[in-house]
């Protein structure tokens, strides 16, 4: 490009209008509308074309705020979503965008986003402290930009934006197809790191230290008092630093994990393995990473410091490219553990405004206190409160937010006589005598003396909730006859307007206490003898969420309503399972949980649950709800268990038929005969089909008459082995499918490139399966996904493109751990695989080990082969089988008989 020509690409606030214009320059980034890219610092970062346009569409508008239906309407006009897709594509922009990005994309709550730069011709921000905002501009209300450029923002011809949007999206499936490899192996090399991080103030130092720390020691352990920001220093430092990691950097929050046995597994899950919950399971997992070059980031260890240290220690010993960074209050105590203590921030000596600025304390109090008041500033006539404040709260960030909070209603100077009042009375006047945990309870204790008596009441009871938690679920727990649901929402309000509880956004909003702030809570209940009742309103008010009160309620909108839940469920379940419990609030809890198990894939969880209450499932029970216990075990959907699930299922329409519950019946029925298809009972298959649809009522929701047809599908193509027939009913089925819930239409449609490949049309069954990644939310239900996963592999490997098909079957023997236990026919498809990539030997222990299973009689899935898995076995024989003699096929099939799944799994991908 001549220097004429380049030199309209050159953008100008005044120019963004000018549809010419190919390139928008920015400080720190590029857009490059012509080959649909985005430059941070110079290097392309991968992104959906989805994205991209979103990218486009708020570059074009800059400083203006773009609703969240504008936007949908925009990128999507073609496609309905949710509000679900925008955030998803708002948080792929700031993970792109890095530190800065809460500044250049700001959200406004419940109306939209600003894209609030504009481009330049040339910036240079070289040793600019990106950590945090300019105190200077913090006070002016601005985001790194000078107020000139802000202002005046016009509004521009949206026909630009949308040429760029289809030129930046690709037109055809290969190409969508080889974006989402791309992207898979992009989001497998970067880790899970947050996609918003929050800006941090006075912490520049100290990220450069433990940075140069960890880059020095295998293990390094930031330790500190609770609130201190031990967690946000850990995920600064692991973005800065995971380029430098081939397998990328993973963050393990632990906080919420209440059974050191399950850190394990925990761990091994973030990373994409599968360990079972087994002895074992730790030299199991060092196996799987010992060859990676991978950050371990383990977040809140403190409670689990003898399971995480000996977790660590092990790492160290055998896996030379895993580097471990943690925090927790205490250190591990462990050779080669390096401590980085992490001090408070920094307060000035001295009262002066200009210098004061300069210090981190004082940087968050004036970012808080604005939150709050965006027209407060720090001048000559309250700088000594606010610095005196930060002094008295040492410093500690958590004390510090809790403190600038409060500014709003009793200004600074009030503040700061209310503090003293409190510092006083839990320090006795000798404040540096106590360790600063203590110091941070004195600043809970202070803000929480500031709530009237029915708040502090509705803040300890809040305190049994994990996790986020909806408003019914906090107007059960938190109310008695003092207190009545209606105050409770009232105070809850209150609560989080004083910052004592967090919302998080959506359709429905959910509710959070910050840990420190949830361990407060839990100390107050246990001192007023109030914590066992209150958890036994918290099971009680939670069994009575989960459940709903729309027996009608859609599948798709159970699961992403009660999804969240699971570490409240988890929480729950510990009290009622306790010595302090209730069983039959048990058996109510878990008869709450259908579809929960599945949605976030922890169906072996599930069952681990069932198992332990059925017990108690007998005639005392009341019947109905016994028969919604049998239904949740029923619809678990683990295939090694399928024997159980069909026996549930016929128990649970006993009992619905006894109480006259028509609908009741008539789905377990459904569920009885899907679970009898897959056990090849044709005969039972087909009576609880017909029993099902003859009480069918054409009244009922439409989703449950395309539950029908699926059921239909699944009978045709498993038990009649007729792909064709399979492949009408789905599509009749797809066509008569009114708007609403698509959660057995997704099933239905999932049907068709497996059919597909029964009929050999592997190129059509691959661009379902990619059509269907594209569009559908198959991540909402893992077995949705692992279905996928598995057709799709099938049909690479017939295809001969073996790269892409190891990926795809990899995911789905990992996925099929949890989510359905373990199974068998996924590794059909991996021996065919082994087959055609010349790799014999490995095919022919793969094969062993499938016959080894199948002949093992305490299976209840060992005949539920499905028909496309069995293809791929017969083709994977007929292989091995041609290019061995007796002899050697009778060695291999020794050495595959004595091989686990683990071994398997590592044998057919070795490296990975």
């Amino acid at each position: 490009m001549n220097a004429e020509n380049s030199a309209k690409f050159i953008t100008t606030p005044d120019s963004i209008s000018d549809a010419i214009v190919s390139v928008l320059h920015y400080p720190g980034f590029d857009i490059d509308k012509g080959r649909g890219e985005l430059r941070v610092e110079g290097r392309p970062i991968a992104l959906r074309p989805k994205t991209f346009a979103l990218l486009l569409r708020l570059a074009q508008h800059p400083g203006r705020l773009l609703g969240r239906i504008e936007l949908i309407e925009a990128v999507w006009r073609d496609v309905i979503v949710t509000d679900d897709s925008l955030v998803q594509c708002i948080g792929e922009l700031r993970a792109a965008l890095g530190d800065r990005s809460q500044q250049l994309i700001r959200t406004v709550p419940r109306r939209g986003y600003i894209f609030d730069v504009r481009p330049v011709g040339s910036f240079s921000d070289e040793g600019a402290d990106l950590t945090a905002p300019s105190p200077s501009l913090a006070l002016n209300g601005g985001i790194g930009v000078p107020q000139s450029v802000r202002e005046g923002a016009p509004r521009q011809s949206s026909d630009f934006v949308d040429t760029a949007v289809r030129r930046a999206v690709p037109s055809n499936t290969e190409s969508a197809g080889e974006e989402r490899t791309s992207l898979t192996r992009s989001a497998r090399a970067t880790g899970n790191l947050p996609a918003q991080m929050p800006p941090l103030y006075g912490r520049a130092e100290d990220i450069a230290s433990l940075t140069r720390l960890l880059q020095s020691s295998r293990v390094v352990s930031v330790v500190g008092p609770g609130g201190i920001g031990k967690t946000r220093l850990a995920q600064a430092v692991a973005r800065r630093l995971h380029r430098d990691y081939a397998d990328g950097a993973w963050i393990v929050e632990l906080a919420s994990l209440a059974d050191g046995e399950l850190l394990v597994p925990t761990v091994a899950r973030v990373l994409g393995h599968q360990i079972a919950l087994e002895a074992g399971g730790l030299k199991s997992l060092v196996r799987l990473i010992r060859d990676q070059r991978l950050l371990l980031v383990l977040d809140n260890c403190e409670h689990l410091l003898e399971q995480a240290a000996e977790l660590v220690a092990q790492i160290v010993a055998a896996a030379p490219g895993v580097r471990v960074l943690v925090s927790s209050q205490e250190p591990l105590h462990i050779d080669q553990e390096q401590i980085f203590r992490l001090d408070a921030l920094a307060v000035p000596a001295s009262a002066d405004a200009t210098v004061a600025l300069g210090f981190g304390a004082i940087q968050l109090f004036v970012a808080r206190a604005q939150a709050a008041d965006p027209k407060f500033t720090v001048d000559s006539g309250n700088v000594c409160d606010v610095v005196e404040i930060c002094r008295r709260l040492d410093g500690i960030p958590l004390a510090i937010e809790f403190a600038a909070a409060r500014g709003a209603l009793l200004g600074v100077h009030g503040l700061r006589l209310r503090l003293d009042e409190q510092l006083r009375l839990l320090a006795g006047g000798n404040r540096t005598a106590l360790p600063r945990h203590q110091t941070l309870r004195g600043a809970l204790q202070w803000s929480y003396g500031l709530l009237t008596a029915p708040e502090q009441t509705v803040f300890d009871r809040l305190g049994v909730f994990m996790g986020s938690f909806p408003l019914e679920a906090a107007q059960r727990a938190a109310s008695d006859q003092a207190i009545d649901s209606w105050a409770v929402i009232d105070h809850l309000a209150s609560l989080v307007d004083k910052s004592l509880v967090m919302v998080e956004g959506g359709g429905m909003p959910r509710y959070r206490l910050l840990e420190s702030s949830r361990a407060f809570a839990l100390e107050r209940l246990a001192l007023t003898g109030a914590l066992d009742a209150t958890r036994r309103r918290h099971a009680e008010a939670l069994a009575e969420n989960l459940t709903g009160d729309d027996p009608f309620e859609e599948p798709l909108a159970r699961m992403r309503r009660i999804a969240p839940d699971l570490d409240n469920v988890r929480a729950a379940v510990a009290w009622a399972l306790g010595p302090t419990g209730d069983r039959q609030i048990a058996v109510e809890l878990a008869a709450a949980t259908d579809r929960l198990w599945d949605a976030r894939g922890f169906n072996d969880e599930g069952a681990r649950l069932y198992r332990t209450i059925e017990p108690w499932v007998d005639e005392s029970m009341p019947p109905r709800l016994a028969a919604r216990f049998w239904f949740a075990v029923a619809d678990l959907r683990m295939r090694t268990e399928l024997k159980r699930e069909v026996a549930s299922a016929l128990k649970a329409a006993r009992l619905f038929q006894s109480l006259n519950d028509r609908f009741g019946a008539f789905r377990s029925l459904t569920v009885a005969a899907h679970q009898f298809a897959f056990l090849a009972d044709r005969e039972a298959a087909k009576a609880a089909l017909t029993e099902a649809e003859a009480l069918f009522d054409d009244a009922w929701p439409s989703w449950l008459r395309t539950s029908v047809a699926y059921c239909r599908a699944v009978f045709a193509y498993h038990i009649d082995r007729k792909p064709d027939q399979a492949r009408r009913i789905a599509q009749a089925a797809l066509q008569g499918h009114r708007c609403g819930d698509s959660f057995y239409g997704d099933r239905c449609e999932t049907m068709l490139p497996v059919c597909d490949l029964m009929e050999g049309d592997f190129a059509s069954a691959l661009r379902r399966c990619n059509d269907i990644l594209d569009r559908l939310r198959v991540t909402e239900t893992v077995h949705l996904q692992l279905h996928i996963l598995l057709t799709r592999g099938a049909a690479l490997v017939y295809l001969g493109d073996f790269k892409a098909a190891e990926l795809a079957l990899q995911s789905a023997c990992t996925l099929s751990m949890h989510a359905s236990g373990l199974m068998t026919h996924p590794y059909c498809y991996v021996a065919h695989l082994l087959a055609r990539q010349g790799r014999l030997a490995d095919a022919a222990r793969t094969i062993a080990w499938i016959d080894n299973r199948q002949l093992q009689a305490d299976l209840g899935y060992r005949d539920w082969i499905p028909p496309a898995a069995a293809s791929s076995y017969k083709e994977a024989r007929a292989i091995v089988d041609s290019s061995f003699t007796r002899e050697e096929r009778d060695r291999f099939a020794s050495e595959g008989a004595r091989l686990n799944v683990e071994q398997v799994t590592a044998m057919a991908f070795p490296g990975r």
